[in-house]
């Protein structure tokens, strides 16, 4: 009977603990900016050639929504282009990116590189004079 108790009281706890985890993730700027960080630093631009050093959070925009945040982030790549381009003929410059990234309680709405790369479809946004590079 105690074990079952105490069982009952550690399930307890663990649910507690994780309902106040994923509320700070997902309901705070914090939270949601660590997510915006985490998802630039896994996509596909950044991963491919990213300057670490240079990535920056620049500027965090607080939406109408109560939830709602958008953060741009800057940083530079060794060279031009978007996604990944192994395969593709590669301009070697350094490059100046800065990525929008909005967010509604923890997911990501819309990723932005430059005006002109969707971050999440990994593809051009057909805007003229951008799409520098290829995705392959």
């Amino acid at each position: 009977m105690k074990r079952t108790k105490l069982l009952l009281i550690t399930i307890a706890f663990v649910i507690i603990a994780l309902n106040i985890a994923y509320f700070t993730l997902n309901y705070t700027k914090e939270g949601n900016a660590l997510i915006a960080t985490n998802f630039v630093k896994n996509e596909a631009t950044y991963k491919f050639d990213g300057i670490p050093e240079t990535f920056k959070l620049s500027e965090t925009i607080a939406s109408q929504c109560q939830y709602c945040w958008e953060f741009i982030f800057e940083y530079q790549s060794r060279n031009s282009g978007y996604g990944n381009r192994k395969n593709a003929s590669e301009d070697a410059v350094i490059t100046n990116h800065s990525a929008k990234i909005a967010l509604e309680k923890g997911n990501i709405t819309s990723a932005v590189l430059d005006n002109t790369w969707d971050m999440k479809a990994q593809k051009s946004l057909g805007v003229p004079g951008g799409g520098r590079g290829r995705r392959r």
